[in-house]
């Protein structure tokens, strides 16, 4: 069964772990440590990311990460590559890192973000570290607790707010003692629904229908959306749309036909039935267009030529 697409969309919210190739250490000094929290920097500066929280581990990375763009899968294989890369040429080390792809659970940003942040910065306790949580250098949970401290690559405010108002002072002491509240507690692992999202079953629905929407468009839709691609296409070709839809099988008409025929289906998202209702023909025929379409025969060669 192959993997699930990434569920990306702009305004997303995402808890992310990287962890090392077979539970290795994928920090091996803190000049490592530094370099990655100069890379997250960067990224966040070139791709616009909002970055609540973060914690270094030994062997694993965690990130908890808004992005502008529907474009995680790009983030992710960049900021990876250019770490490993760092890595092995630091260390004369060769192959992967990383163990297999990121993990990425997509958070409610208005219900579950707080607990999130929290659940990252908790990571020492979990790992049975007695440095406490506060404390630990290589995570951002001072930018939570010190009510002096804004540092820029820490989009704390959105989280802080869900505390207190507007009295920093006051939603970083309250931050402080929940940290120390749940540290005191036996550590659990994020409640996650369908291994995907850190989110109650409201908040799946409404993507779910919100994809669907996307993925899916209403008959009716597609079916104007098809009609201008046709009328768009017998234009750019200065020809009648009834002479495109006729029988007429002329080299040139009927390449045009074979451009309207596969826009439609591709862009429109027409169904074969209902294209070959457009245009007069078998769901037989109109699905050899879209095959010839998407699958062109290359050239044979004939024997003995280069």
């Amino acid at each position: 069964m192959g993997r699930p697409n990434r569920i990306q969309y702009a305004g997303a919210c995402y808890h992310i772990t990287l962890s090392g190739n077979n539970r290795q250490d994928v920090f091996l000094s803190n000049q490592d440590r530094r370099f990655c929290i100069q890379l997250l920097k960067d990224y966040k500066n070139r791709f616009g990311l909002k970055v609540y929280a973060y914690c270094l581990m030994e062997n694993s990375i965690q990130v908890v990460l808004e992005t502008p763009k529907p474009n995680l899968s790009r983030i992710m294989q960049g900021f990876s590559t250019a770490y490993t890369k760092y890595f092995n040429r630091q260390h004369g080390a060769f192959g992967h890192v990383f163990q297999g792809r990121y993990k990425a659970l997509l958070v409610d940003k208005a219900e579950r973000l707080l607990e999130v942040t929290i659940h990252t910065h908790l990571s020492p306790v979990r790992e049975g570290l007695r440095e406490k949580p506060w404390r630990y250098l290589w995570s951002s949970c001072a930018a939570y607790v010190e009510s002096s401290l804004k540092e820029p690559l820490i989009d704390s405010d959105v989280v802080l707010s869900r505390l207190a108002r507007s009295n920093r002072f006051i939603q970083s002491v309250r931050y402080l003692n929940v940290i120390k509240e749940k540290a005191r507690q036996p550590q659990e692992p994020l409640a996650v629904r369908s291994g995907l999202f850190v989110a109650g079953e409201e908040f799946v629905t409404a993507l779910g229908k919100a994809a669907a929407a996307v993925q899916a468009p209403e008959p009716e839709k597609a079916l104007r959306n098809g009609q201008a691609i046709l009328a768009e296409v017998a234009q750019k070709h200065g020809l009648d749309e009834e002479r495109l839809r006729g029988r007429g099988q002329w080299r040139d008409l009927s390449a045009v036909r074979k451009e309207a025929v596969h826009r439609m289906w591709k862009e429109a998202r027409m169904g074969v039935t209902d294209i070959s209702r457009v245009f007069g023909r078998t769901p037989s025929a109109i699905s050899q267009i879209i095959k010839a379409m998407e699958f062109p025969l290359k050239p044979v060669k004939p024997q003995g030529m280069n």
